[in-house]
């Protein structure tokens, strides 16, 4: 099979915002860098499509907020059984990545030379600080996050390989030697021979039929780590975003404006989340939120299939001051917010789990390292607003560090021509195939939503299981006609690896913690106050549970 090879020192796996910032700061430890991305680098990603508002302790004078405070925050909402180490490097180096990200160009929203910060639900202060996102379309101010990082790494003729898939990591001696691309402009793989990889390529909200995610974002990262035999952590916790809009038009309602004074109402129009969460709208952090709402909607009080969302309690100044794009998008619909409501529904959002990594992001294979939405630990059961731009540009940064220093130290393995060949293998066209591929993939998210989204219980979960390993049992039956639609395969493939891991760690944890709601478990239980971890056997998965005192136990 034809392909040609390439030889780079640090190989970087996703263009979104982790992958642009690792590669950032690499730069300046390793001259041999290369990023690799599915779409184009600069606009992959979720940040693009995030409110690009960061939540930091912002260090200013008169600031009330702390490290500390950040820290306690970060660990309730993750209801205890994030890993400490992690969330408390989020905390303590988040704050000095502002002045970091000034120096890449960005800009952030000041009044009299102070940073403008909101209060999200779940954080004890004001610190969601907001880029200035002017020039660019609501639904794209993530773009006002991304474009001066892609202009830094352009300055810094970093290698940039675009529309080009991650098929395979490859492994020598236990330890990273190389990958597979598939290049889907020029229908030809790609060899890649590296000392270290970073796994930037994100989460796998697109695994499910109702997400606000960008398009492929079908849990490559945590399938090529997977199947290299990198060990992932809580793969049951699925963040839903609670107040996706469905009504006059698609976007997110933003969490600040609970801040503010926004509610939800139901169909009659009356409060109800104080009756799920004590403190009401304004403590309900996004996991409680988006499980109110479908309880409310399940008890035959909502309305199309969702909730009111009421923004009229909002002081109009504050509206017209801190909320200015989001009330053009809505009157462009004919909806004037200070006096109308909209519709709003949870849809999947973030993936809490993923690779297991330490403080220096180094997974369990050496020169395997992992950040952002690709890796896991940061912030347990359930991620607080704001938090997943800061994790990007803290751990894109010690990653990308910490990869060019184990490269500078670190020989290239010899790749095993036998593995090459097999890997290869897989990837042939099944032109005579008679499933379509479209269709399964649509039925792999239409099963992830309707088995293991919001609400869990153990028969939905085990149907869903049945029918991913229909799925899987079909895939060579599947068929793949051109080299896109082999990146697509490799989509549908890696989705289904993905969903089992899923359910069947949402099977194991019999209990509601966080973002993980079980009908048939409904309360939390200390027996699982800690953290299950997946890899991969001879025997197939292997789930293991390890309590918050290290001791691993096999189920």
């Amino acid at each position: 099979m034809e392909r040609k090879k390439l030889v780079t020192d640090v190989l970087i796996i996703g263009g979104g915002s982790t992958g642009l910032i690792a590669a950032l700061e690499a730069a300046n430890h390793c001259s041999d860098i290369t990023i690799i991305c599915k779409q184009k680098a600069g606009r992959s990603g979720n940040t693009i499509v995030s409110g690009s508002a960061f939540s930091v302790v912002v260090p200013e004078e008169g600031n009330p907020d702390s490290e500390e405070t950040y820290f306690n925050d970060l660990i309730r909402s993750g209801k205890g059984i994030n890993q400490k180490e992690l969330t408390r490097t989020l905390a303590s180096l988040s704050g000095g990545t502002i002045k970091w990200l000034e120096s890449c160009g960005m800009e952030f929203f000041k009044t009299n030379s102070q940073y403008v910060k909101r209060q999200p639900p779940g954080h004890s202060h004001p610190r969601s600080v907001p880029t200035i996102w002017d020039g660019y379309s609501y639904l794209a101010r993530g773009l006002s996050f991304m474009k001066p990082l892609s202009e830094s790494v352009n300055k810094r003729r970093i290698r940039v390989l675009e529309q080009t898939a991650v098929t395979h990591l490859l492994t020598a001696n236990g330890r990273i030697a190389g990958a597979i691309a598939l290049d889907v402009n020029e229908s030809e793989f790609i060899e890649i021979s590296c000392k270290a990889i970073i796994l930037a390529n994100g989460g796998a909200g697109g695994m499910f039929a109702h997400n606000n995610n960008t398009v492929g974002i079908t849990g490559d990262s945590y399938a090529l780590a997977y199947e290299a035999g990198a060990v992932l952590k809580d793969m049951e916790f699925v963040q839903f975003y609670p107040t996706q809009m469905i009504k006059p038009m698609k976007m997110p309602a933003s969490n600040p404006l609970f801040g503010d004074g926004a509610v939800l109402r139901n169909k009659d129009k009356e409060l109800f989340i104080h009756k799920y969460v004590e403190g009401g709208d304004k403590a309900a952090t996004r996991d409680k939120m988006a499980q109110a709402i479908f309880q409310e909607v399940e008890r035959g009080y909502g309305i199309e299939g969702g909730v009111y969302f009421d923004c009229t309690g909002i002081p109009e100044e504050v509206l017209d001051s801190k909320y200015t794009h989001f009330c053009n998008q809505l009157k462009k619909k004919g909806v004037d917010p200070k006096k109308d409501m909209v519709i709003v529904s949870p849809t999947t959002h973030y993936f809490l789990g993923g690779v297991k990594i330490n403080t220096s992001c180094e997974s369990s294979i050496p020169g395997l390292y992992a950040a952002g939405e690709a890796a896991t630990g940061t912030h347990g059961a359930n991620r607080l607003s704001g938090s997943s731009i800061a994790d990007t540009v803290v751990f894109g940064r010690i990653a990308g560090k910490s990869a060019a220093e184990y490269a500078a130290v670190t020989q290239h393995e010899k790749i095993n021509p036998q593995d090459l060949t097999s890997k290869l293998e897989e990837l042939k066209l099944h032109p005579n195939g008679d499933v379509p591929l479209s269709e399964m993939k649509e039925l792999v998210r239409t099963i992830m939503w309707r088995c293991a989204s919001v609400v869990r219980e153990e028969s939905a979960l085990r149907s869903g299981l049945k029918s991913l390993c229909k799925v899987e049992s079909s895939l060579d039956n599947i068929a793949v006609r051109n080299f896109k639609e082999v990146v697509s395969y490799q989509e549908l493939s890696n989705m289904v690896t993905v969903g089992k891991l899923t359910i069947k760690g949402a099977l194991e944890r019999k209990e509601s913690r966080g973002s993980h709601w079980r009908r048939d478990y409904p309360n939390e239980r200390e027996v699982y106050l800690g953290n299950f971890e997946y890899s991969k056997s001879s025997d197939g998965d292997e789930i293991n549970y390890r309590p918050l005192d290290g001791l691993l136990i096999n189920n």
